[in-house]
């Protein structure tokens, strides 16, 4: 599995967010500025992201995005499948359905194994910890 644009854009989106909602709601037109993204490239991740209850949005004249969940409540799996689907290095491990073999393959075993210590590995980090670290990176 590689992680799109649109997964990494995310990460991004939801960092900037993050780390920019206590003056009030972020606009994309910002986030689109500070993280030299279009804003027509983060309007397809909103919705999604909306969605999966990861960002919430107000409208009117100071209206953007903020948070919909404690930032420690939101790990990198979280935004990556509900940009991306579900976080699979290969179909069978998913869908066993997909290949005969998968109930006697030993390769599959092993792929499953690293699915879920790559999933453990994304659950462990969340934006919590994104800020803290990029709050480091700016002294």
């Amino acid at each position: 599995m590689k992680i799109s644009t649109k997964g990494r854009y995310g990460l991004r989106l939801l960092l900037d967010v993050a780390l920019h909602q206590e003056q009030g709601t972020v606009t994309l037109h910002d986030i689109a500025h500070r993280q030299a993204i279009s804003p027509k490239y983060l309007w397809q991740m909103v919705t999604p992201l909306k969605t999966a209850g990861i960002l919430q949005a107000t409208r009117g004249p100071h209206g953007g995005y903020r948070l919909a969940r404690e930032p420690g409540r939101i790990t990198v799996r979280d935004i990556v499948s509900s940009l991306e689907g579900p976080v699979s290095l290969v179909d069978c491990v998913a869908a066993p359905s997909t290949c005969v073999r998968s109930a006697s393959c030993t390769a599959r075993d092993a792929w499953v194994e690293i699915d879920r210590k790559l999933n453990a590995a994304m659950d462990g980090i969340t934006l919590k910890t994104l800020i803290r670290r990029q709050k480091k990176h700016v002294r």
